[in-house]
């Protein structure tokens, strides 16, 4: 079932057993949390599961299993995402995860999945909000501070949501973002779920557990995103300032629980692109729907379609620029007639202005994050480690909005440099010296074997495609790397780029530009070696 192994084994992760919880009712909400997810995914994974079983028994055509898939995919997609929403902290992080591996999960579920960014339902009402504004702030009324304050959430995600207001001193618009109750005892009891589970079910994904949980304990104290923030900029603005925005903090507005920064006007970057599709679609005769479903079916037959090789990002700006100026010499005239005759002839003497369809410039999209990116690992060492899709904002003046630094990595000079011999052997498809940098790192397995650590450093930093996982799906593959040579432990230092890795691919498959890292961060780990005198 290469379409939802991987959501089964994921989902089973975070079931957890309950004797991980053996405190009371009344101390700990650890318990329940776990016997609802049991309740309510134990039975989901057990149907799809049996199904899995049938067709390894039955073998039957593949047509008629993947529409018991489909079908498996209606009836369970809207249970799994109230489950996630209702248990929200580290289930929605998981979440946000998938939504965006199209390589992975079935349109159904990316659909539902997509809603975990910023539409989870908030757990603050209007006047809840404000009043953890206020005592957070020390204020006595919000009044002194805000002009005004709306109480719709723009948008509400795992462990808070975010609402727009209007700073009284300079009427600045901000955005302020305010911190669930109780969100971090409840994210530490999940993460401790799914490691118990995982160290019993799937032990291969133990040791990614130490990592995750050291990065997450920053998140909850929003003084340390504001400071994340003020570095972002700095580090952000003098080379990419062009491309992408981050917006500062107003830190006598900050504290644990609230974090009040400049509010940036735009589109959510997926919203963006979905919408540039469905113009792009009714030009040509089709629906949104109908295009991803022809572009699903054929990742389901061919695989995900090899690494972008088009035009660059420079062609295709050159190329919209000379398109719009074409339109620009055409108006000329229509122009002219519209604003001499048209003023006393009929209305419908009026000619239409030519403007031509320009599609989304991917490209520059993934160029734009790859670079950022790759800056922030292996120049930097200062990275942040949550970019999902959600976290990006196209800006009303073509630039990308970064949002969310909670989840930032601070490499050392030797993690970084670590890490940038590493993405270079990877460039160079050096097997050997990736062999050599893993043992030198700590990473240590049963056999140690150099076809394994090459694939799976290529899956895990690289790229994606059945190309590169010997035809399997994700889990599938891990499986059978697993199986030849057991791994027990990783650098530290690496989970975070890895996870960073994965999600900009994620997003260059929801773009249908897909990329290998390695070769874009190239340039930047030269470089970072070069500058060490590391030749």
């Amino acid at each position: 079932m290469s379409r939802l192994r991987l959501l089964v084994v994921g989902t089973s992760a975070l079931v957890g057993a309950p004797a991980a919880y053996v405190q009371t009712l009344d101390k700990d909400d650890g318990l329940r949390r776990t016997i609802r997810l049991w309740t309510e995914m134990g039975p989901v994974i057990g149907h799809y599961r049996t199904v899995e079983l049938k067709h390894k028994i039955l073998k039957r055509c593949k047509e008629e299993e993947n529409r018991e898939w489909a079908e498996l995919d209606e009836m369970y997609s809207g249970k799994v995402l109230d489950t996630l929403q209702g248990l929200r902290g580290f289930y929605i992080k998981v979440g946000q995860l998938m939504a965006h591996r199209n390589d992975v999960l079935s349109k159904t579920y990316i659909e539902k999945l997509r809603g975990l960014e910023d539409q989870v339902p908030p757990l603050m009402d209007g006047p809840q909000a404000r009043e953890v504004v206020r005592s957070s702030l020390g204020l006595k009324n919000l009044e002194d501070v805000f002009l005004d304050f709306q109480d719709v959430p723009l948008g509400s995600a795992s462990i808070g949501q975010v609402h727009k207001a209007t700073l009284k001193s300079t009427g600045e618009p901000v955005a302020v973002k305010i911190q669930s109750p109780g969100a971090e005892e409840l994210f530490k009891s999940d993460l401790q779920t799914a490691r118990t589970f995982c160290k019993v079910f799937i032990p291969e994904q133990v040791i990614i557990f130490d990592e995750i949980e050291k990065q997450f304990v920053n998140e909850f104290d929003y003084r340390v995103e504001a400071s994340h923030l003020t570095t972002m900029h700095a580090n952000m603005t003098p080379t990419f300032g062009n491309l992408v925005v981050v917006p500062l903090p107003f830190t006598h507005l900050c504290s644990r629980e609230v974090l009040t920064m400049q509010f940036l006007k735009g589109k959510k970057l997926v919203d963006g692109i979905r919408d540039l599709g469905r113009d792009w679609c009714v030009r040509n005769g089709t629906t949104l729907e109908q295009y991803e479903a022809e572009m699903r079916e054929r990742y389901e037959q061919e695989g995900l379609p090899p690494v972008y090789a088009g035009p660059s990002p420079r062609v295709m700006d050159l190329w919209f620029a000379l398109v719009r100026a074409r339109d620009a010499i055409s108006n000329v005239p229509r122009w002219m007639w519209n604003y001499t005759v048209g003023w006393v002839a009929p209305r419908e003497w009026l000619l239409p202005y030519q403007k031509s369809f320009l599609p989304f410039n991917t490209a520059r999209v993934m160029d734009t994050l790859l670079k950022v990116h790759g800056k922030q690992v292996l120049l930097d060492g200062f990275l942040n480690g949550d970019p999902h899709p959600g976290n990006f904002l196209l800006l009303e003046d073509g630039r990308l909005g970064m949002l969310d630094m909670g989840q930032i990595k601070i490499l050392s000079t030797e993690e970084r440099l670590f890490v940038a011999r590493l993405y270079k052997a990877l460039a160079d498809e050096d097997r050997a010296e990736l062999k050599r940098l893993s043992i030198e790192g700590g990473y240590k397995s049963k056999f140690n074997d150099q076809d394994v650590i090459f694939k799976m450093a290529r899956v895990g930093f690289d790229q994606d495609g059945r190309q590169v996982t010997d035809g399997l799906n994700l889990q599938q593959f891990a499986d059978k790397m697993y199986r030849i040579d057991p791994w027990e432990k990783t650098l530290d230092a690496l989970i975070m780029p890895m996870r960073v890795s994965l999600l900009i691919r994620g997003v260059g498959l929801m773009l249908n530009h897909p990329v290998s890292v390695a070769h874009a961060w190239r340039p930047f780990a030269e470089q970072a070696l070069r500058e060490a005198g590391d030749k």
